[in-house]
């Protein structure tokens, strides 16, 4: 089976990661610009990015104008190749199967997971330093979700003296939160501490704030959504009562593509 590597689609964290394999092994390109040569012929490993996906059911390719189809997987992989996805769908692992095409999920790596998650939280405080008229030190902060992005963007906000508050539905998240030193408070809390905060961070996917909740925070709050959900309709409500929200997913494609891609390298290499 061929040992070259062709990366379809990604962003800028996806050329760092191409950058880094093209060091050992032979690499092309659709959709990274042309900083690649374009494929020929089939390929032992095809890379897609994180988020593997767009919007539209194809492959997320921000840095061209052409539309990138999951056939381009079938297209130019060698029989019985290596397919590494930044996320699975069920379209991608049924044309997998039926290709006989080996489907890995490098996203679902602990050590990527992790990684991630200290770049997303460095990421964002660096974004609420760029983006807010006050400082971090004394600041009342509200962070929803009790995951590791949430515990790692907590840690790091305490250390430019934020006055952190950590609010998640899960017991056990709390407790992990806790143990950390972190103020603590369940969701049925939130809507009472969305009056008090100077910089609310969501980090959960789902529809947690109301336009009530929207309309009892001051004035100049700062709204920062890490979770990767539509912006509304919180950016409406937060344009209508002067609040400040800040679209932030993808931060580390965004801010620090270099160290992302490299991670992201590491652990294809090591299934590879």
């Amino acid at each position: 089976m061929d040992n070259r590597f062709l990366f379809i689609g990604g962003d800028r964290r996806i050329i760092y990661a191409a950058l880094s394999i093209m060091r050992r092994r032979s690499v092309s390109a659709l959709g990274l610009g042309d900083t690649f040569p374009l494929p020929e012929g089939r390929y032992g490993s095809i890379v897609l990015p994180l988020p593997f996906h767009d919007s539209h059911g194809g492959i997320n390719a921000p840095l061209t104008e052409k539309v990138l189809s999951l056939s381009l997987v079938t297209d130019y992989a060698d029989k019985g190749a290596f397919v590494y996805s930044g996320g699975i769908s069920p379209a991608l692992s049924q044309l997998c199967e039926e290709h006989g095409l080996r489907l890995i999920d490098y996203y679902a790596e602990e050590t990527l997971t992790l990684k991630n998650a200290a770049l997303t939280a460095e990421s964002a405080v660096a974004l609420l330093i760029q983006e807010t008229e006050f400082s971090l030190g004394g600041a009342r902060v509200i962070i929803t979700g009790g995951g590791r992005i949430a515990l790692l963007t907590a840690r790091l906000m305490r250390c430019f003296g934020s006055k952190v508050m950590l609010c998640a539905r899960n017991g056990q998240q709390r407790t992990r939160a806790a143990l950390e030193h972190h103020e603590t408070a369940d969701m049925t809390s939130l809507p009472a501490l969305c009056a008090t905060a100077d910089i609310i961070i969501n980090t959960v996917p789902a529809a947690l704030f109301s336009e009530d909740d929207f309309r009892s925070m001051k004035a100049g709050t700062v709204f920062m959504e890490l979770a990767s959900k539509s912006a509304q309709p919180d950016s409406d409500y937060a344009a209508k009562y002067g609040v400040r929200h800040i679209m932030a997913g993808g931060l580390p494609g965004k801010m620090c593509p270099k160290t992302a891609g490299e991670a992201i390298a590491e652990v294809i290499l090591a299934k590879g």
